[in-house]
């Protein structure tokens, strides 16, 4: 049944997410257009025009273009959590032959999904910016590509060191950040929804800003303490770098397990459909 639960989240979701990478992929091109334009006048002996100026405000909007669908993604798939389980579609979700985990699982897994299309519409919405743009300079792809061989050795070179291990955590740390993230924001949807019988969303946005001021605290404590070492000079800045991936990932790890349990126990017992 969970399996048919996300199915519904995703058939739901498509369409507006679609909508928007097609509307991120039509601004990176017709700002890499642009950019080719702006690339090519820039060889000629002529005056900047009018055809210059749009050009500039072509780009610009389509930068700003780019990074809006891809914040409009994530707010999209929250909104779509909001919608499912706390209006009167919720109550019909509610009623379905599904646990509690289940239901807020299915919604976690739509909202990561959406984050991981966000991340990949506005990463290659920019390199298509790029190519379309760098499209004008004659010589320069051919001459990438004799580069690639020497750029592929010296990668192999990098991925041997032990500098890579930091890589690792780094990612690590963004991936538990991201899903720390994404069920803190659930929480503060479900606290809004629950305490407030209007304007759940303002709601909702406050109980969000209340849960990052008291995050900021705990993880600049955490920092300062981590940071002790370096501020006395006695420790290896590797090892003190190592430890605040290690101690901030835990952070978000705790953060993300009592914020999804929360939102379990308000679910599960405070919330009221009727």
């Amino acid at each position: 049944m969970f399996t048919k639960l996300l199915k519904h989240e995703w058939r739901a979701a498509r369409g507006v997410l679609g909508l928007l990478c097609l509307i991120s992929l039509s601004a990176a091109l017709l700002g890499g257009s642009a950019m080719r334009y702006l690339v090519s006048f820039s060889n000629q002996d002529a005056q900047a025009g009018l055809g210059v100026v749009l050009c500039v405000l072509s780009m610009i909007a389509a930068i700003v273009g780019i990074v809006v669908c891809a914040t409009g993604i994530e707010f999209f798939t929250i909104w779509r959590f909001y919608k499912s389980r706390f209006t009167d579609e919720g109550y019909l979700t509610f009623t379905l032959p599904v646990t509690t985990h289940q239901i807020l699982l299915s919604s976690l897994v739509t909202n990561l999904i959406g984050a991981v299309i966000a991340i990949a519409a506005l990463i290659v919405s920019f390199i298509v910016f790029g190519i379309v743009g760098f499209s004008a300079l004659e010589g320069l792809f051919p001459m990438l590509w004799d580069m690639m061989p020497g750029i592929w050795e010296k990668l192999k070179l990098l991925l041997q060191q032990e500098e890579l291990r930091y890589v690792w955590m780094l990612l690590a740390n963004s991936l538990c950040g991201m899903v720390c993230e994404i069920v803190v924001v659930m929480l503060s949807v479900t606290i809004g929804s629950i305490i407030a019988q209007k304007h759940k969303i303002l709601a909702a946005i406050g109980v969000y800003y209340g849960i990052h001021v008291g995050i900021s605290l705990v993880s600049g404590t955490i920092g300062i303490l981590g940071n002790l070492p370096a501020i006395t000079g006695s420790a290896d800045p590797y090892g003190i770098f190592s430890n605040l991936l290690v101690s901030q990932m835990t952070l978000f790890l705790v953060i993300g397990v009592v914020s999804y349990v929360l939102m379990y126990h308000f679910v599960n017992r405070k919330l009221n459909l009727n």
